[in-house]
């Protein structure tokens, strides 16, 4: 993806003077480059919940607001916690939000209802930064475009590729004389030494040797990453040549499944694995987890908690043992903001949602306030010691400021995150770029019609359910894969899978057409 480039101060001030108002005028009290967007202040309501509900003051929106003489007041009491409720709470009263913080698909559907203004023409005349953004990145253009050929929504940007990378203990491996396996064979004779040979050395057999924090459906969730390992997918992918598959029809799915099922019943996979709520603390803490796939980052960063408590804690990332990893960075975000039709300041809005793309913008989204949370040294944002090594981590930090919240702007990974990975993280993750091997085989589609959309969103959810549920069974061995793999299959066949496969070609090729 290309990036931004940052313009000089003169240049954008030439571009932000072509672009706006007479009236604006400069903030002297912050950056020279960023313009009043009004001459009397505005406050727009906002319509977002992150996690927690949008706080009107939170540092970094009250810095915007000194800097644009734009301030944002939400519309949810703190205590909310229900986004799906509250989003469709507000739709259904008609009292929409001025700005509305949300997914893609609830921008076109409501969009193409006339609850939210398309934007493009305002792009075009007041959203300089934006539109070279776009221009620049055309399948970012693609992919926030409606099928009516509207944009209804302003995308949270991120770069970077590498998002979730395999662990494993270094420790274990060292005292039992054991190689970082490289395929997976050797993957499964480390798994089988971890529970066989006692190398937390307390004298009992109750090393766990793969886990996973989470428990539920989604791909990062249970055993579903274990399906890379034999190049399988449980849902809906795009393939090296391009063409839209369905992984439960693949042969690969059923070889993935038999495997991992016999890994389950050898006690190579936490037989709490469909239950136990993060696994990740509470197996490395007690010196018992030995190997996992998840978040990079947060993942590398347990090392610190632990190297006092346990002799020689080295937990590190080890490169995929399937060769391939499909858990890529989605660069450009469902999530971002619109406007809402009701919206009385539409031109002044967009200016705002310009801001965050500037410069200016994108700094005070990712790194927070200046001289408190960053200092510049040589062009670039460098987080103070009290961000760095305080009390909470840099990103609880962050948000509880207001930075790194999934609004429209551009999260700039390699100047922000790196900042605080610690060294396993920054190593491992390059370990991957340099050997190429994240690779982004993520479904995206645009539906040619709402029958369609409603269609292939009845059919996802019955499909899903069903493979989900059948995967439980084999993994717990309460039905054979050799036994059942057949009346699977005629189970998808019945709850018209192909019909689904088709629908999601044909999405696929709409959405390439654009």
């Amino acid at each position: 993806m290309k990036k931004i480039r940052m313009f000089g101060a003169f240049i954008l001030t030439v571009m932000l003077l072509c672009s706006c108002q007479n009236t604006e005028k400069t903030n002297m009290a912050g950056s020279d480059t960023v313009k009043k967007i009004s001459d009397k202040p505005i406050t727009l309501s906002i319509y977002q919940i992150d996690m927690d509900a949008f706080d009107s003051e939170w540092p970094v929106f009250k810095q915007a607001q000194t800097w644009t003489n734009i301030g944002l007041k939400g519309v949810l009491a703190k205590s909310t916690t229900d986004a799906d409720q509250s989003f469709n709470m507000m739709m259904a009263s008609g009292d929409v939000a001025d700005i509305v913080v949300n997914w893609k698909e609830n921008f076109n559907k409501y969009g193409m209802q006339k609850a939210f203004i398309p934007l493009q023409d305002l792009i075009e005349k007041y959203a300089p930064n934006i539109k070279k953004y776009l221009d620049e990145n055309p399948e970012a253009k693609r992919f926030i475009t409606a099928r009516d050929n509207n944009i209804y929504y302003i995308p949270y940007v991120t770069d970077g590729k590498v998002q979730m990378t395999w662990f494993v203990r270094q420790d274990w491996l060292d005292k039992l004389g054991l190689e970082q396996p490289k395929t997976v064979e050797e993957y499964y004779n480390v798994l089988k030494a971890f529970k066989e040979k006692d190398p937390n050395g307390n004298g009992k057999a109750d090393e766990i040797p793969y886990f996973n924090r989470n428990v539920g459906s989604n791909y990062e969730q249970s055993v579903t990453p274990l399906l890379m390992l034999w190049k399988a997918h449980s849902e809906i992918y795009v393939d090296d040549n391009g063409e839209v598959r369905y992984g439960p029809l693949e042969p690969e799915f059923k070889e993935a499944m038999k495997n991992i099922a016999q890994w389950y019943k050898e006690g190579l996979i936490d037989e709490e694995i469909y239950t136990r709520s993060n696994a990740r603390d509470v197996l490395l803490a007690n010196n018992t987890g030995g190997s996992t796939h998840d978040w990079c980052g947060s993942t590398a960063a347990v090392n610190e908690l632990y190297k006092d408590k346990i002799p020689g804690f080295n937990f590190i990332v080890m490169a995929p043992p399937g060769g391939e990893e499909y858990s890529a960075r989605q660069q450009i975000g469902r999530n971002g903001w619109g406007i809402a039709a009701s919206n009385e300041h539409p031109v002044e809005t967009i200016k705002y949602f310009d801001f965050w793309f500037s410069p200016e913008g994108i700094r005070l989204a990712n790194f927070g306030i200046e001289g408190e949370d960053y200092t510049m040294a040589d062009g670039k944002a460098i987080f103070t010691d009290s961000v760095l090594n305080g009390e909470k981590d840099v990103v609880t930090h962050l948000r509880e400021k207001g930075a790194q919240r999934t609004i429209g702007t551009r999260q700039l990974y390699e100047e922000y995150e790196v900042q605080w990975l610690n060294p396993i993280a920054k190593e491992g993750a390059q370990m991957y770029l340099d050997n190429n091997y994240v690779k982004d085989m993520t479904f995206v589609g645009l539906p040619v019609s709402d029958e369609d959309q409603k269609a292939a969103s009845a059919y996802y959810a019955d499909l899903n359910t069903y493979v989900r549920e059948q995967m439980q069974k084999w993994v717990l061995g309460t039905e054979s894969v050799d036994a059942t793999y057949d009346k699977f299959i005629n189970g998808l066949k019945q709850m018209k899978v192909d019909d689904y496969l088709a629908l999601m070609k044909k999405s696929r090729a709409n959405y390439m057409s654009k």
